[in-house]
């Protein structure tokens, strides 16, 4: 009997009843709750059909004119013994009862069915069915995995003795070399060799061999596709050569190596994808190899595909702890680390242990001018150039080295290889560095999805970085990067937070003398109202007291703690609100306030009262840039600010007032600046310092005579 695995989506339920109406009536009820329904009045047809078709549940009145439904149920019992039956009966009787039961009934309803209890029958039923289907599906497998054992404990009976040995070394070299010791004793061969492949599976060299050359096995370096070796890596199959000399595709390549001899090669194959090959050559006494002898070679490489990868593994794991290592010796240490130097210089201590690295070099991102600038450079050494001498890399002027980022904007940050590709030649070319090297690697560090530097290392070796390095590298480098971020943050929080209370006590007691100076400039204009209002200097005094007065109440709002907590607020009733406080001077001077607002989520995370602040000041002074009237309007909607690299909530908030000159564009955020003649030159300040406190960014497009827009960037909440 043939078992599958049964969907739950696509359970099908035959409905086998004489009244037409019944059959519709089931079907409709059955279909409602998902289940696949086939209905029939006929029980002969629906025989047909259940030996056809795949079924899961058979529902049948009792009382059929054809065969009665205790038949039916005989023959489903034929095709499928496990497939349940429910047996409806307008004529219930004990006999009938214990007769269905007997013959494997799941289940026995009377007319008229209640559908609750139906229902509760049906789940219980394909509930034991899909059970039984899973419980068979495993017995399957089972058999399937004994016959697959008992044929692998026959194959390796054979190689049993030597295979044994395999596993008690975990070091790679000593294991390649009892490898190809222990293939030639198992087919009498003379001379024998295992190739591996590269990290990027380019080319297959020597790494163990018998009875070949000191000078052969250094030199050996076969293209993937080249010779019997390059071709059986290619293909993923073994290969039997009778004689290499006669060989018409091979005999000019091998000759050298193995004469005119018979040959066996073998894949190292690990989940279908090939780390090397086994070559065997010069059978004792002459022979050719036989069938028997390749069948042997291929188990004991399987098996010993699987050492090799275990070593691996094991390797990789090494390397693991080590990365766990380097991590949690940089988290105990970064407190100490007080500057950027120091902290890379430590990093590439920490990586040296792992792979060789020569230099290091840190490049920065210049957004402003799209450039990466070469900002360090550590580990440089006396670096030999060719047989006329050598270059001191500590002497290049490499603050002088810029790149272009647009040799970069085409590749995907976070393809290494490209990355290191283009970088490499750019800095060894710039720099005068020896070429060619393959040991290279840039890794690109993101805050917040953007780009902000890159690391670029490199050592004076003849081959490439391995995968492996190249992971251990990236995690390393990466997240040391970011806890040095989040410690220096700590410590800066720390420090602001002291740096707060300080300006919070130094602002209280500013205020009295403030308010002690302020109140004799009014008695004094009381006093002397004429020569006050004539003197220039009185009202410089004045204004110079309320600027002191407005500073001393931003210090105080800085350093109130209170004043930064966050919550999660919806942006459109925030707008809404400030609108709202603001009515009466909109109605008062004809301006025409509105909002838009794109159907995406405006809620972040935000401090309630200052994310306000802004808003207001911004409807304030388009309200004061419109004294004859004109419009704001607020459009939301999801924006990439210029130079970022994710998006924002975009809030516009525009006016048709008379603009900002073009040479005022650069200044209006600096402290103190105005054009008002009642102005502060606070507002927009402030305005600026909130956004940036919230992650956000802030631009302003404005053409004189025709209106200004701001444009609020704050990130987006995180699902």
């Amino acid at each position: 009997m043939k078992i599958e695995a049964m969907n739950p989506t696509s359970e099908k339920i035959i409905v086998v009843d004489d009244e037409k109406r019944m059959c519709e009536s089931l079907s409709a009820l059955l279909e409602g709750e998902g289940y696949l329904v086939e209905s029939f009045q006929n029980s002969q047809e629906a025989s047909d059909y259940i030996s056809d078709n795949k079924v899961d549940l058979v529902i049948t009145d009792i009382k059929m004119p054809d065969k009665n439904g205790l038949e039916l149920l005989k023959i489903v019992k034929t095709v499928d013994e496990d497939i349940p039956v429910i047996l409806l009966t307008g004529y219930a009787s004990l006999d009938t009862a214990v007769e269905a039961i007997s013959f494997g009934a799941y289940d026995y309803l009377m007319k008229p069915v209640e559908f609750t209890k139906l229902d509760l029958a049906v789940k219980r039923a394909l509930e034991k069915r899909r059970s039984d289907l899973a419980r068979f599906s495993l017995l399957e497998e089972l058999k399937i995995s004994n016959l697959i054992l008992n044929r692998r404990i026959g194959e390796i009976n054979a190689l049993y003795e030597a295979g044994k040995s395999i596993g008690s070394t975990s070091n790679l070299k000593d294991l390649l070399r009892q490898i190809v010791a222990l293939a030639s004793n198992v087919t009498d061969a003379k001379v024998g060799s295992i190739m591996l492949l590269d990290e990027r599976n380019k080319f297959l060299t020597i790494e163990a061999a018998i009875g070949l050359d000191k000078e052969i096995i250094e030199k050996t370096r076969l293209a993937i596709g080249e010779s019997i070796a390059g071709s059986v890596a290619l293909k993923g199959e073994p290969l039997i050569i009778e004689n290499v000399e006669a060989h018409d595709k091979f005999k000019r390549i091998s000759k050298d190596r193995y004469g005119s001899a018979s040959l066996l090669c073998a894949p190292l194959k690990i989940k279908n994808k090939v780390i090397g090959v086994i070559n065997m050559a010069n059978k004792d006494g002459e022979e050719n190899f036989s069938s028997n002898d390749l069948r042997l070679l291929t188990t004991f490489a399987a098996q010993a595909a699987i050492a090799v990868d275990d070593a691996n593994q094991f390797e990789r794991k090494r390397r693991r702890l080590i990365e766990f290592e380097i991590l949690h010796e940089m988290t105990k240490e970064m407190q100490g680390i007080n500057s950027l130097k120091d902290f890379r210089e430590i990093l590439f201590q920490k990586l040296e242990r792992v792979f060789p690295i020569d230099y290091s070099i840190w490049l920065n991102w210049d957004q402003e001018n799209n450039i990466f600038v070469i900002e360090s450079v550590s580990g440089v050494k006396d670096v030999p150039l060719t047989s006329s001498g050598k270059i001191d890399l500590s002497k290049i002027e490499w603050e002088s080295l810029v790149i272009q980022a647009d040799k970069i904007d085409s590749i995907d940050q976070q393809d290494i290889s490209k990355l290191t590709e283009v970088l490499s030649a750019e800095i060894r070319n710039n720099a005068v560095l020896p070429n060619p090297f393959e040991a290279s690697l840039a890794v690109p560090i993101f805050r917040n999805g953007e780009l902000i530097f890159i690391a670029f290392i490199g050592a004076f070796e003849d081959h490439f970085y391995t995968e492996d390095d190249i992971s251990l590298a990236k995690l390393v480098i990466s997240q040391s990067a970011l806890l040095f971020e989040k410690e220096k943050a700590l410590l800066n929080a720390t420090r602001l937070l002291t740096m707060g209370n300080m300006i919070s006590e130094i602002s209280h007691d500013l205020r009295r003398p403030l308010t002690t100076i302020k109140g004799g400039l009014q008695v004094i204009r009381g006093r002397w109202a004429e020569e006050s209002n004539e003197s220039e200097l009185f009202q410089t005094v004045e204004d110079e007291v309320i600027r002191m007065n407005e500073l001393v109440r931003e210090l105080v709002d800085f350093s109130n703690p209170n004043k930064y907590q966050t919550e999660k607020v919806n942006l459109k009733s925030l707008i809404k609100k400030a609108g709202g406080l603001l009515q009466q001077d909109f109605d008062k001077k004809n301006i025409e306030f509105d909002s838009q607002f794109d159907e995406v989520d405006w809620e972040v995370i935000i401090n309630k009262n200052q994310i306000l602040e802004v808003f207001l000041n911004l409807f304030i002074n388009a309200i004061d840039v419109m004294p004859d009237g004109g419009k704001i309007h607020v459009h939301g909607l999801i924006e990439r600010p210029d130079h970022k690299k994710i998006d924002y909530l975009a809030l516009k908030v525009s006016d048709s007032g008379e603009g900002i000159k073009q040479e005022n564009l650069s200044k209006i955020f600096d402290r103190y600046f105005t054009t008002k003649s009642t102005g502060t030159g606070l507002g927009l300040a402030v305005v600026e310092r909130i956004i940036s406190a919230h992650d956000g960014t802030l631009s302003v497009a404005s053409e004189y005579g025709k209106g200004t827009t701001f444009t609020i960037y704050l990130p987006m909440l995180e699902h």
